[in-house]
């Protein structure tokens, strides 16, 4: 079955532009929060009402499942799947800091993202891709930095909610990183720091123990926009997941993936 990737497309930026109106109508104000996997795992009323307003969206435009971080599919055999994190960083979120995103991406089932839309709902952003097409901000063509030397870079992380407890926590890796770099930023929504990769306003993004709803529509932008994206041992075995993610301007990933490297080991 061929797809229509142009038109699986729209349907992500509409859903996603209703999830952010959704995920917005309750930003700013004290925010119910309960717990997932423990006390720094949350979700609040604005998570579960940017996934209801995605749903029914996707839903109307493809049969395919959908995969989402608060619930709202599970998988099952498919050539396709949707993987969307209503708000990724919901921890901002529940603080009410205007950083976060809404990331829709549609994958096939070897993970390969083929369509790829994060949106900032406080800013008006919505960074879009569709795999052979390239990315687009706001409808207009982006392309990664040029910058090729580590010193000349800022980079962006990112720590697993299991950090207290994981011997791969990205720790290490951060210590290493900072001195190398110009600067190092931890944001708290890794689709908004791919989306940054992908328009030149990073250099790169790593980071590890994460999931592919929270990485698939950015690692589409960032390969569209002319990067290089991999997992720690320069594949992809463990990309897709999550569980290993370097995005890059393509300059500077062989010398930013040895530098995490050595730390970890």
């Amino acid at each position: 079955m061929t797809l229509d990737l142009h038109a699986l497309r729209r349907a992500a930026e509409q859903a996603a532009y209703a999830a952010g109106q959704a995920a917005m109508r309750t930003f700013g104000s004290a925010h119910d929060e309960t717990t997932k996997s423990g006390i720094y795992d949350i979700v609040t009323e604005g998570d579960r009402a940017s996934e209801a307003a995605i749903l029914p969206i996707l839903r109307a435009h493809s049969p395919y499942p959908i995969l989402s971080e608060e619930g709202g599919g599970e998988e099952f055999e498919s050539p396709y799947a949707w993987h969307l994190d209503p708000i990724d960083g919901t921890t901002n979120y529940a603080n009410n800091l205007p950083h976060f995103s809404v990331s829709i991406a549609l994958a096939d089932r070897d993970l390969v993202p083929l369509v790829g839309v994060v949106l900032n709902p406080v800013t008006g952003e919505l960074f879009s891709a569709a795999r052979g097409h390239g990315a687009t901000l706001n409808g207009r063509p982006i392309h990664v930095s040029p910058s090729a030397h580590l010193n000349q870079c800022v980079v962006a992380t990112g720590f697993p909610t299991g950090k207290r407890t994981l011997t791969d926590n990205n720790i290490d890796a951060f210590i290493a990183v900072l001195p190398r770099v110009r600067d190092v930023r931890r944001f708290g929504s890794a689709a908004l720091d791919l989306a940054f990769v992908a328009a030149g306003r990073f250099e790169a993004f790593w980071e590890s123990n994460i999931h592919s709803w929270d990485v698939l529509a950015g690692l589409l932008l960032v390969t569209e926009a002319g990067g290089h994206v991999s997992d720690y041992d320069e594949n992809t075995t463990h990309l897709y997941t999550g569980a290993q993610v370097m995005a890059t301007n393509g300059h500077i990933h062989d010398a930013l993936l040895l530098t995490v490297n050595n730390a970890r080991r």
